[in-house]
C-alpha cells in the first residue's frame, strides 16, 4: 500500500473536469440522507467518476496494490470502495467466511452498527479503487475503530475522531502507509512494535490478508527480478549504457505505477543499508519464483 498523490482541490478538479455535474449532484444526495438521517437506497451515481481514481491509482488496487486491467474493462474489474461504509457496519473479524482467519486483535476494534456512515456516501475522499478480493471479499461492510463509532460524521476528518485502525491512503487526510507498514522481503509487516501505529499496522496486514500466498508469491517475482537488476547494476566494469538501463528498471519497479511499489521502495532501501541482508532475502524470492 502507498500513499496516492493528490490534495482536495485537485481531486475536486479532476472530479469537475470529468463531469461537471457530479458535485453538485452529491451534495443533493447528501442532503437528502441527512433529512432521513440515515443511507437511502437508489440509483446510485458513484461509479460515474471511476474513471478519476482509476487514473490517480495508476490502475491498481489501492489496498494489496494488484495492477487490474485498463480502464477499458474497468466496469468488470475495478471496484468504487467506500472506505467507510455507507449503510451498516458489521462486527469485525468475521466468525465465517473468507474474512475469518482466527485472528485475535491487539486492541479493541469497536461495535457494530445498524447505521453506517451514511453522510459520506457521496464524499469524494470516501473512495478509492479496490480488486475484487480486498472490497467485496475481505472488506464488505467492516470498519474496525478503536474508540467511540461516528457515524454521523459528515466529512472524513471529522469522522478521524473514531481512530480508525484501517489506513486510508488517498491524499493526506491520514499518514503514509510506509509509516505504519513496511516489507521484510515478500512480507508485510508492521512499521512499530507497540503502540497505536503498531495496531493500525497489524490490523491492516490481517483485515486486507496481505500476507496471503497469492500476494506473496508474486512479490517473490517482483524481488526476485528486482534484485538481479540490483545486483547486475553494481556489478565493476559493467558500461555505462547497461548501468542505466539496470537503473530505470528499479526506478520503474519504485514509481507508484508498480505493482507492489511499496514493497519494491523497501528492497530497494535495505539494499542500501544491509547488503547481506538484501542478498539473502532477494535469492529466497528468486527461488520462491522459480519453484
Amino acid at each position: 500500500m502507498i500513499r496516492i498523490a493528490v490534495d482536495e482541490a485537485g481531486l475536486l478538479e479532476r472530479i469537475g473536469a470529468h463531469d461537471p455535474r457530479w458535485l453538485e449532484k452529491a451534495s443533493l444526495r447528501t442532503a437528502q440522507y441527512r433529512r432521513e438521517g440515515r443511507y437511502v437506497p437508489g440509483s446510485e451515481f458513484w461509479g460515474d467518476i471511476k474513471a478519476v481514481y482509476i487514473a490517480l491509482q495508476h490502475e491498481k488496487c489501492a489496498y494489496c496494490e494488484s495492477r487490474l486491467a485498463g480502464s477499458a474493462l474497468a466496469s468488470k474489474v475495478h471496484e468504487v470502495e467506500h472506505f467507510r461504509p455507507k449503510s451498516r457496519v458489521s462486527a469485525w473479524p468475521p466468525t465465517r467466511g473468507k474474512g475469518a482467519v482466527g485472528y485475535v486483535p491487539p486492541c479493541r476494534v469497536g461495535n457494530p452498527s445498524s447505521r453506517g456512515y451514511y453522510l459520506l456516501a457521496y464524499h469524494p475522499f470516501n473512495y478509492v479503487i479496490a480488486c475484487t478480493r480486498c472490497n467485496s471479499t475481505l472488506k464488505a461492510d467492516f470498519f474496525p475503530v478503536r474508540s467511540r463509532r461516528r457515524t454521523g460524521a459528515s466529512t472524513p476528518s471529522t469522522a478521524n475522531a473514531e481512530e480508525p485502525l484501517l489506513v486510508y491512503p488517498l491524499g493526506s487526510l491520514d499518514k503514509d502507509p510506509a509509516r505504519l507498514i513496511r516489507f521484510d522481503g515478500v512480507l508485510a509487516v508492521p512499521r512499530r512494535q507497540r503502540g497505536p501505529d503498531y495496531a493500525r499496522g497489524a490490523v491492516t496486514i490481517a483485515f486486507f490478508q496481505l500476507n496471503h500466498q497469492d500476494l506473496t508469491s508474486r512479490r517473490a517475482r517482483l524481488l526476485g527480478g528486482l534484485w538481479l537488476a540490483l545486483r547486475t547494476r553494481d556489478a565493476p566494469g559493467l558500461p555505462a549504457d547497461l548501468v542505466e538501463l539496470q537503473q530505470q528498471a528499479i526506478d520503474q519497479a519504485c514509481h507508484p505505477r508498480g505493482e507492489f511499489a511499496a514493497c519494491a521502495r523497501d528492497f530497494v532501501r535495505l539494499h542500501r543499508r544491509d547488503r547481506a541482508r538484501a542478498d539473502a532475502l532477494g535469492a529466497m524470492a528468486l527461488r520462491l519464483a522459480s519453484g
